[in-house]
């Protein structure tokens, strides 16, 4: 009995929407299904183009990090990191106008037109350090530094962030946690080599 591959390719590409959440061109490419099935499901209702060769699932609803997860859709080896990251944790005023992503050292860098991505390059062992891996409600993936990276990282790249982002950060982060989450702060800042840096902030706000 011969197989139906037009079903097949359909369910093959319905699962994976329904995992992930997206579908993108290159994909595909690569799997040898032809992009006609991208304007097929935009057809039926099923999908949404976010940008050239990225496509959304319609039944994902809008979140207010909808940026993030679209940056972390297109650039699957990138990180949400410095202000962006900050930001992504409620512990600054600052509103990026592009995202900044963390990308490991020699890494080929990325042309993204949306959403606008700002890359920096990172060393393979600082890539893994502190990284968080959030869901979204249909199952899309974000990858962004925890608070406390993000805070050693504003530190120590407060010549990019800014010291007054990195001091507010601080002083945030302090403000709501406990004496074992300001432990780890310094575990992650003794591992950044930025602890003599942060200490002293660190006993004169709390």
């Amino acid at each position: 009995m011969r197989r139906d591959t037009t079903t097949d390719t359909r369910k093959q590409l319905l699962r994976r929407l329904q995992r992930s959440g997206w579908l993108r061109r290159r994909d595909l490419d690569a799997d040898g299904i032809h992009p006609r099935w991208l304007r097929r499901l935009q057809d039926e209702g099923v999908i949404e183009r976010a940008r050239a060769g990225l496509y959304r699932s319609t039944e994902a609803p809008e979140t207010a990090d909808q940026t993030l997860f679209e940056a972390c859709a297109a650039v699957p080896e990138g990180v949400i990191c410095l202000t962006s990251a900050l930001a992504y944790h409620r512990l600054t005023t600052a509103n990026p106008s592009v995202i900044e992503m963390a990308i490991p050292r020699d890494h080929w860098q990325p042309r993204v037109a949306y959403p606008p991505i700002r890359f920096y390059e990172f060393r393979p062992r600082l890539m893994r350090l502190g990284l968080e891996v959030k869901r979204g409600p249909h199952g899309q993936q974000l990858r962004v530094f925890n608070a406390e990276r993000a805070i050693c990282d504003a530190f120590r790249l407060r010549r990019i962030v800014g010291k007054d982002i990195a001091l507010e950060a601080l002083q945030a982060y302090l403000r709501h946690r406990s004496d074992r989450w300001v432990d780890d702060l310094l575990k992650m800042a003794r591992a950044t080599r930025v602890l003599r840096l942060i200490r002293p902030y660190v006993e004169a706000l709390t």
